[in-house]
């Protein structure tokens, strides 16, 4: 029977070292945030950021547990049900005259229970520091510093009805004291009536059964009022699960009321058994219906103390419902004689047993417990692993943006050649390794000792210096159209960028900068960040190739040229080489700086109309190895500054890229470290990590299954 079970002593929780724990957010954090800032932060401070209102539930609970030893002392019983099913008819019954017409009772929405009233004994407001405590652990239960019901009834009909506070007083606790209950040494908590809609808008059942179920923790007992017909209805079902789920470790008790002659008692305590073994409810109270005539022999009116007989008081100007226990044997059930110990009356005695105070402070221990373990680790552990997939996409979105922009890729999607950014650097490079390689016959009407005593200002100046001629200049301008048309290379600007981080995926993978729109959420903050991207590219790349294997590369490649051969326009090998990346350097003059002309070296000879060169290149393993690791570095120079600038850590390692056979890693690229504040946080998708020394940390303090 209930206040009977033996269960082991709860060891107790020890809250303020708990909650220290659970604010520390240096050596003992709960989550190491990895990105973009890295620090340490607290369980409660990442809790809140995940979902406020749970971190609020876990301080209160903490304090609850703190206050718990103290006022299990004073129980509470809470008394929950339906509309119309009786509920603060039940309440009133344990009332004294005067605080009975402070209760709203009838069948009307008027006469609903719309907020959450706690009936306390007179007494208990005498001593001023357990008045106190009791509000405050009120309030942390369910969520709202209490006020006090009205002494005038019409006004405490009103505060009950909740006819002027609208939804949001539905959780706005109301508290009155009674001195019926200095007898009964027990509270009394009158819940809003569980309702089926939001009609009477004053809050919706899915934020009444939330209330319900914090409420449950200040609670020592939780009756629910049903009537015969919800035996199996799904509300009574959820009101149970709910009482079961938030508080497993209190008595859940049903009152079944407005019983009608034509069914026995054993008869609804059958009816009601599924639902009370599925939810572990201890006890089933029923009481007739007392406006019925045929109920008389069903309303004890006598009941037996040892060999005493005991008057049951229900005065008949005021009749109320009586409640008893129902007992599965027909003989011990009314019309019989029952014994005292079976009413609902007797309820606060068994409540004040130590072995139900045992059960009021594990109950308590459970909810918090289940608060920090099962919600609030749950969630935090979630949202990191939330953050790293969110990472992981968004890292895919800029990987494959970067190879799209430096390389060549067939109709499988495979890697056919690597693009370069060919800078001022490179160019130089490729033109001074091809001038000293190039024999005597091929350096004829070009300007090579120049070339060699000085470097070019501009494209104009190389153009002049390397292929001085009409004819040069003309061909490095159709070189620079074929650029503009992409027939050779790829001309990255701040629109194809964006374009090309949009194909695969921008506004799915980086709801930083895009919400969950299809454009950006600031589109000129992102435009500005296309720009300085190509901007600082430009502006770090100093990516070469190695200079002795470009000087080998390059002996070799003239070796495959016949003597004597001419080109198109008359011009020789070496000058339509010249001109060609003379063409590259004068592309930021037609189009600004945040411009990127990459194209393979293939791509160039092939456009110089040398074709055997070209060829040479492609089949040339020396060739390709060299034009394969510039162009590696040269990717993860720019896939780690479009991470930096949108806001998306990197990580570490960097990603492989498959070039044919090979994989190939991404090198650390030689970039200046940025700021710390280089974007704020909400431009940026911060990674979490949950820490394991804090977990095995928690875990001793607060064990996770007790």
């Amino acid at each position: 029977m209930f206040g009977q079970k033996r269960r082991k002593k709860a060891e107790p929780i020890d809250w303020p070292r708990l909650q220290a724990l659970l604010e520390d957010d240096d050596r003992r954090a709960a989550i190491a945030r990895l990105y973009p800032d890295p620090r340490h932060e607290s369980f409660l401070t990442g809790l809140r950021r995940v979902d406020a209102e749970a971190a609020g539930d876990v301080v209160s609970l903490g304090r609850q547990v703190f206050h718990g030893a103290r006022l299990a002392e004073y129980p509470t019983l809470a008394v929950a049900g339906m509309l119309n099913s009786g509920k603060t008819s039940l309440v009133a019954a344990l009332l004294s005259p005067a605080g009975r017409k402070r209760t709203l009772r009838g069948v009307a929405n008027r006469h609903g229970t719309h907020r959450f009233v706690l009936w306390l004994p007179s007494k208990w407001r005498d001593d001023e520091s357990l008045w106190r405590l009791l509000l405050e652990d009120f309030g942390d239960a369910v969520g709202h510093a209490p006020e006090l019901l009205a002494e005038d009834p019409e006004q405490a009909h009103q505060q009950y009805n909740n006819r002027t506070g609208g939804a949001d007083a539905l959780g706005v606790p109301l508290v009155a004291t009674d001195e019926a209950l200095d007898a009964l040494g027990v509270g009394l908590l009158d819940c809003p009536d569980i309702v089926s809609d939001e009609m009477f808008g004053v809050g919706s059942p899915e934020r009444r059964r939330e209330l319900l179920g914090k409420a449950s923790t200040f609670c020592s007992a939780f009756l629910i009022v049903s009537t015969p017909g919800m035996a199996r209805d799904r509300s009574l079902g959820d009101i149970l699960k709910t009482t079961s789920d938030l508080m497993p470790g209190i008595p859940r008790l049903l009152a079944i009321n407005k019983i009608r002659p034509g069914q026995t008692p054993e008869e609804v305590l059958e009816s009601f058994q599924p639902q009370a073994d599925k939810f572990g409810v201890e006890r089933v109270y029923g009481a007739y219906d007392f406006e019925i005539p045929g109920s008389e022999p069903f309303i004890p009116k006598t009941v037996h103390d040892g060999d005493e007989s005991v008057q049951v008081e229900n005065p008949a100007e005021d009749p109320l419902p009586i409640f008893f226990s129902l007992s599965p044997q027909p003989d011990e059930n009314p019309p019989a004689a029952i014994s005292h110990d079976r009413l609902l009356t007797h309820l606060p005695k068994e409540l004040e047993r130590p072995e139900a105070s045992d059960r009021f402070l594990h109950g308590r221990q459970t909810a918090l417990r289940r608060s920090v373990w099962d919600r609030g680790m749950r969630l935090i552990t979630e949202d990191a692993e939330r953050s790293l997939a969110q990472t992981l996409r968004a890292r895919q979105t800029l990987f494959e943006t970067t190879i799209s922009l430096f390389t060549r890729q067939d109709a499988a999607g495979n890697i056919a050649e690597v693009r370069m950014h060919q800078s001022e650097r490179i160019v130089n490079q490729l033109a001074a390794a091809f001038c000293d390689a190039a024999p005597w016959y091929a350096r004829w009407g070009v300007r090579i000792n120049t070339f060699i005593q000085g470097r070019a200002k501009a494209a104009t100046a190389m153009i002049k210096q390397y292929a001085p001629t009409a004819m040069a200049e003309s061909y490095a301008e159709s070189i620079k159209e074929k650029f503009k048309s992409n027939k050779v290379g790829h001309l990255v600007d701040p629109r194809e960028l964006d374009g090309a981080l949009r194909r695969f995926g921008a506004p799915l993978t980086l709801p930083h900068w895009f919400g969950d729109q299809n454009n950006p959420l600031d589109p000129s903050a992102w435009q500005q960040t296309m720009e300085t991207i190509l901007r600082t590219f430009d502006q770090n790349d100093r990516v070469q190739f190695d200079g002795q294997q470009l000087r080998a590369v390059a002996q070799d490649m003239w070796r495959q040229i016949p003597r004597h051969k001419k080109l198109a326009f008359g011009l020789t090998p070496l000058a339509a080489m010249l001109a060609t990346f003379g063409s590259i350097l004068m592309l930021p003059f037609d189009f600004g700086t945040s411009i990127l002309a990459n194209a393979s070296i293939v791509e160039l000879l092939a456009a110089a109309g040398l074709t055997a060169f070209s060829a040479y290149w492609a089949g040339g393993k020396n060739a390709q190895t060299l034009s394969t690791q510039a162009a590696v570095e040269q990717m993860s120079m720019f896939y780690v500054l479009m991470c930096q600038h949108i806001g998306v850590d990197p990580g570490e390692p960097l990603p492989t890229i498959q070039i044919k056979q090979s994989k190939h890693r991404f090198p650390t690229p030689n970039l200046p470290t940025p700021p710390a504040a280089a974007l704020p946080v909400d431009r940026s998708l911060s990674v979490y990590r949950v820490r394991d020394a804090f977990e095995k940390e928690l875990a001793a303090i607060l064990p996770r299954d007790r």
